[in-house]
């Protein structure tokens, strides 16, 4: 599969979808963050729809949160600028979000005056392995989607702002990787073995992310339940059992976003964080129209993630090919 960015008009309908996409996952997941597939299963049956949970519903977590702030940061900057992006989330944060100890700490260690790529490295002793730097990954996935290399790296640099381990760096390239691809395919055209190797290439040999792509494949070809799904390849808070989990729900279920991401929901365990990335990776590949309407309509601030993505696409635009950037409509069917 070889990266072609610019095939059709969809492109700024795929940048849409990748950053609609993932507040979507967030909100849809956000009442049953921490729930077993069982309790899903027992409480609602299944989760098609945004539930009041511990924030309203519609409402996003802090996943959401800071993907707003990686947004905004390469906005402003044009690209990526560690010391801004790790301002922007303490201008953002918000305690009500749902933040993990890791970040907070990481934070307010930065806001006190330590270096922004240095602050995270006193976590654990090496680093925080979560998913936490995946779960906002969607604008670099999408801005740099063309150049995988300056992707990865950029992908590492923002990742080192709260997540250091290197597991937790690798799991954030991986993601945003597979929303480069995504955002690089043509809707109905997707070669599932293609997608996994090229993925497989990209990941660095030898570690937990190339055995989880060989499980992704292994699964596919199976169709199993549940529960070996979660038993193969997670369901929790660490990276590497979240972001390949999420890149199967959308191999699993490529012709619906919202299949995808109902089937991502009702894994259980940290259902936000997957349900986000699952969005993420299916809206950057459906373009923001395969969201069903009634998602969009009751997503928290739907016009400003909107915007936000309009204007990277711009900025995207303007860089690549040396012009203007595009105009950006003001009219939207999105609530704020």
């Amino acid at each position: 599969m070889q990266i072609t960015p610019r095939f059709n008009g969809d492109l700024k309908s795929k940048f849409l979808g990748a950053l609609i996409g993932t507040a979507i996952g967030d909100a849809l997941g956000m009442p049953v963050q921490g729930w077993s597939w069982e309790a899903i299963k027992s409480e609602y049956g299944e989760i098609r729809e945004m539930l009041d949970g511990w924030l309203p519903a519609g409402h996003y977590t802090d996943d959401t949160e800071m993907m707003i702030g990686v947004a905004e940061s390469l906005i402003e900057n044009k690209g990526f600028d560690g010391d801004h992006l790790a301002k922007t989330f303490i201008k953002n944060f918000n305690i009500h979000r749902g933040y993990g100890l890791g970040p907070i700490h990481v934070l307010r260690w930065i806001s006190q005056g330590e270096a922004w790529d240095k602050a995270s490295t006193k976590l654990f002793g090496s680093g925080s392995y979560g998913n936490g730097a995946a779960m906002r990954i969607a604008p670099i996935g999408i801005f740099y989607h063309d150049k995988p290399e300056e992707l990865r790296s950029i992908a590492y640099k923002s990742s080192q702002i709260t997540h250091a381990h290197e597991l937790g760096k690798e799991g954030a390239a991986l993601q945003a990787y597979a929303i480069a691809l995504a955002v690089s395919t043509k809707p109905t055209q997707l070669e599932t073995q293609s997608f996994l190797k090229e993925l497989n290439n990209f990941t660095k040999k030898n570690t937990i992310y190339t055995q989880k792509i060989k499980i992704i494949r292994k699964l596919l070809a199976e169709k199993p339940d549940r529960i070996k799904v979660i038993n193969e390849l997670g369901n929790g808070i660490e990276a590497f059992n979240s972001v390949p989990t999420a890149i199967y729900c959308f191999l699993s279920h490529q012709n619906s976003f919202e299949a995808a991401v109902i089937y991502a929901i009702n894994l259980g365990g940290d259902t936000d964080t997957i349900g986000a990335m699952t969005g993420a990776i299916s809206g950057a590949y459906h373009g923001v129209d395969s969201a069903p309407e009634r998602w969009r309509q009751k997503l928290e601030r739907a016009n400003y993630i909107k915007e936000l993505a309009e204007n990277l696409w711009s900025i995207y635009v303007s860089l690549r090919n040396g012009g203007k950037p595009e105009r950006v409509e003001k009219k939207t069917p999105f609530n704020d």
